[in-house]
């Protein structure tokens, strides 16, 4: 720095020289000499403060001692703990809805209630349906009338053919008739039957007991045929609904043992089992629905209840496990700062990360079992710079009270 400002120095003077020199040779005062020289001094003080500043800031950021956290590199346990979120669901969920077309008048349910087998849910005009069952049973009638017809000539021609009054293909004729009309009368009686069911559809019972989780028509509304009206939970078996990233679902299997926790109430747990998963993953989430059946659920759990499950699996664990905390990225890559505790001074360590654990970040390589890492603050140093450990603050602290 004071080659620097001599050089700047070394210039002024040079460049005042050059001026006197044609100054007395325009002869003009020296008074216009001293001035060059004070400007050029006034042009050179800002810098050499600057200069000076930024020497000053550079000496105590490299004295600057950063008090930090650490935490012992330790080993990692052999297998983990899988916790998710679920959904308190029935195993079986059904939607409800008339077998014939129809106008709703009625609806005798709403969200949740309770209804048992042949309970009325919802009821349809059934005008047009009471007529079309008249119509069948008028059909019915004059198919039985042409029966009955078809079976006098048949029985007359019988009682003559013997003495030859009518002729062979006349008494075959009269045998195909009664046939025929025999077969309209039961196709008529099909339809009157199908007639009379189609009035008695207009009645919406429920065939299982449930709860009612969902309305999804009005009266008034017209309706078709298989529309649901209604959603039902089945009453029976209860079962928890989650969704298992795609790196997790591969460790699980059918029959695996859950424990479950409802978020309600008290922290409480109990026993369920895997029942089903997916074999292919949600296209929007990238997630596998797993369904966990509950073998003892308890009274106070509800459907819709959310719950914590938590599934363990023993997979192949990785050497070591750091803090979330220690964790911090240089150039992309994950690196750490390992503590030296002779000098007091902190190593960036590139690590690989393999995973998550229950207690930190699982690190397949790059430490050491009792390195010790800083996990506080790890934005705020840089590779080997002097830090202060807790233990220390506090005697520090000691020291300065007595």
């Amino acid at each position: 720095m004071q080659s620097l400002i001599a050089k700047w120095a070394d210039r002024g003077n040079r460049s005042a020289s050059n001026w006197q020199k044609g100054s007395s040779q325009m002869k003009q005062p020296r008074l216009l000499v001293g001035r060059l020289r004070l400007s050029r001094m006034a042009l050179l003080l800002p810098l050499i403060a600057a200069l000076a500043g930024c020497a000053g800031e550079a000496k105590v950021a490299a004295d600057v001692v950063r008090p930090v956290k650490v935490a012992v590199v330790g080993e990692a346990v052999q297998g983990r703990t899988l916790t998710y979120s679920g959904v308190v669901r029935p195993r079986i969920e059904s939607a409800v809805g008339f077998r014939v077309n129809g106008k709703i008048v009625e609806r005798l349910v709403n969200v949740g209630d309770r209804v048992e087998i042949d309970q009325t849910i919802a009821v349809l005009d059934d005008t047009d349906l009471r007529l079309a069952e008249d119509s069948a049973r008028a059909n019915v009638a004059a198919a039985r009338t042409r029966r009955d017809i078809a079976s006098i000539n048949l029985d007359r021609g019988k009682a003559l053919l013997p003495s030859a009054t009518i002729a062979q293909s006349v008494y075959d004729t009269r045998r195909n008739e009664m046939d025929a009309a025999a077969s309209a009368l039961e196709s008529a009686e099909a339809q009157l039957r199908q007639a009379k069911n189609a009035v008695g559809y207009a009645t919406l019972k429920a065939d299982k007991a449930g709860i009612v989780t969902a309305v999804l028509a009005e009266p008034g509304q017209v309706v078709n045929a298989g529309q649901a009206v209604i959603t039902l939970a089945h009453s029976g078996e209860t079962e928890i609904a989650v969704a298992v990233p795609e790196q997790d679902a591969g460790f699980l299997t059918a029959g695996q043992p859950a424990k479950i926790t409802l978020w309600a109430g008290p922290r409480a747990s109990f026993a369920g089992r895997i029942r089903e998963i997916a074999g292919q993953a949600d296209a929007a989430s990238r997630t596998y629905a797993i369904r966990i059946a509950v073998s003892d659920a308890p009274a106070m759990m509800r459907l819709g209840m959310t719950a914590t499950v938590a599934l363990r699996i023993d997979d192949e664990a990785a050497a070591m496990v750091v803090p979330l905390g220690a964790l911090t990225e240089a150039d992309g890559s994950p690196i750490v700062f390992v503590v030296d505790p002779a000098n007091k001074t902190v190593r960036k360590t590139d690590v690989a990360v393999e995973g998550t654990a229950e207690d930190g970040v699982r690190i397949a390589s790059g430490l050491n079992v009792g390195d010790w890492v800083v996990t506080a603050g790890v934005q705020f140093l840089r590779d080997g710079m002097r830090v202060r450990l807790p233990g220390e603050r506090q005697s520090a602290r000691v020291a300065n009270r007595t």
